[in-house]
Order: structure tokens, then C-alpha cells, then sequence
């Protein structure tokens, strides 16, 4: 895979599901900041509270949408869709948990690279995650819903050779995470005993965002159809 970073000077336009969570509002700032004509997509609509005073922000249209039912209106004119939805690796003590799980992490990112393919977006960008191989079971509702959505972007990429889905499998994704209630979580500060011993299961919100964009607008650094980038690489 070439990693030349050149970046069409075409404004390309991106819709980012989940574009107003954790990493979505990372990677809308990345993507932003490089040209790309952006639209978040969340179901509420809105545009972060903490974000109203940065520039960036201002250049991104924020929409209310659903993952489990995408919008063929929203999705008419954009080149390239990346899909930031899903819930956190936890355990699931019920039916109706794991039910749930699975449908957060898998079937509503599956809906939306169908509802992608039906649209004719040719490009995706899955965030998946890496999953220690203890946990590779079905049993865990996360892995199992990644491992759907992951088959999902891969027959998305062998519909024709214009077709491409660029999987990113990150580990446990640190940095500032700003809740409902305005206040800051460093998830950085927490994790940072356990990062130190393991560095290579642990990178920043930054780097995820930076290679989120990375994979949306350079065009020539992506030649395979479909191509999973681990955390090392990110």
C-alpha cells in the first residue's frame, strides 16, 4: 500500500455517521481542516455545545439522522461515507443486552453500507476495532457485530473495481472526551498506567481522526479494494 499523502484538491464531500460522537467529531475536524466538504450525520441533529466556538465547525453541516435507516437524501451527492457507530466493548448478561450490542455495533452499520451501495457512494470508511483474540467469539455480542459489519464492507468493495472500503481496527482509542454535561473525561490520564506497559494496544483520538481523513481524500495511497489498517498502522 503507498502512503504518499496527497490529497485530491477536489472538495469531496463526506457524510460521517455517529459525526457528532467521540471520534466522528475527531475526524469531521481532520476532514474539515483539509477541504473536505463535510455532513455529520447523529440522531439528534446537533452540533456539540463545545464546539460552538470553534471555527471548524461552522463549515460542517450537522444533520439528524439515523444509522438503523439511513437517508437517501442526505446521501445523494457524497463521494465517500465513514461510518463511526457503535457502543462500548462491554459485557452483555442478557438476551436482550446482547441483542442490543449486536444491533448497535453490527446490523446499524451494515444498514448503512447498504444503504451506501444502493445510493452509489463508491467509498467507505468502516471504524472497527482490534479485538484481543480471547474475545473473538460469538459469544461477545461487540466482536460479533464488528466481525458483521467488517463481511458488510467487505462485499461493499467487491461490488466492482471502483468500489473501496478502508477498515480501521484501532485499540482502545484515548484523548478528551467531552460528556452530555460539558465536563471533561482524559481518557489519556486513565489509561495511562496500562498504556505505558502496552503502548501497542492504545492510540490517540488524534491519530484515528488524522488517518480517518487520510483514507476519505487521498486517493492514490488506497489502490486495493479493500484494505483493514491495524493499530500499529494507524
Amino acid at each position: 500500500m503507498n502512503s504518499r499523502k496527497q490529497h485530491n484538491t477536489t472538495k469531496q464531500k463526506v457524510v460521517i455517521y455517529g459525526g457528532n460522537g467521540f471520534v466522528g467529531t475527531h475526524a469531521a475536524q481532520s476532514i474539515a481542516k483539509l477541504g473536505g466538504d463535510v455532513v455529520c450525520i447523529s440522531r439528534s441533529g446537533h452540533k456539540p455545545l463545545y464546539l460552538k466556538d470553534q471555527k471548524w465547525s461552522h463549515d460542517v453541516r450537522w444533520c439528524k439522522g439515523d444509522a438503523t435507516q439511513p437517508c437517501p437524501e442526505l446521501l445523494s451527492t457524497a463521494h465517500c461515507m465513514v461510518i463511526s457507530v457503535g457502543s462500548a466493548p462491554i459485557p452483555t448478561w442478557s438476551k436482550s443486552a446482547y441483542d442490543e450490542q449486536l444491533f448497535t455495533n453490527g446490523i446499524a452499520c451494515v444498514n448503512t453500507i447498504e444503504a451506501a451501495l444502493g445510493i452509489g457512494i463508491k467509498k467507505i470508511i468502516l471504524l472497527s476495532a482490534q479485538i484481543p483474540w480471547l474475545l473473538r467469539t460469538d459469544k461477545f455480542a461487540y466482536f460479533e457485530g464488528k466481525r458483521m459489519a467488517k463481511e458488510a464492507a467487505r462485499k461493499f468493495s467487491q461490488t466492482s473495481s471502483e468500489h473501496r472500503a478502508i477498515v480501521l481496527k484501532p485499540g482502545m482509542i484515548t484523548g478528551k472526551r467531552v460528556l452530555k454535561n460539558g465536563k471533561h473525561l482524559r481518557l489519556d490520564l486513565c489509561t495511562a498506567p496500562f498504556s505505558t506497559i502496552m503502548p501497542w494496544q492504545f492510540v490517540s483520538v488524534e491519530r484515528v481522526a488524522n488517518r480517518i481523513a487520510d483514507a476519505t481524500l487521498n486517493q492514490d495511497s488506497y489502490s486495493d479494494q479493500y484494505v483493514e489498517i491495524s493499530n500499529r498502522e494507524i
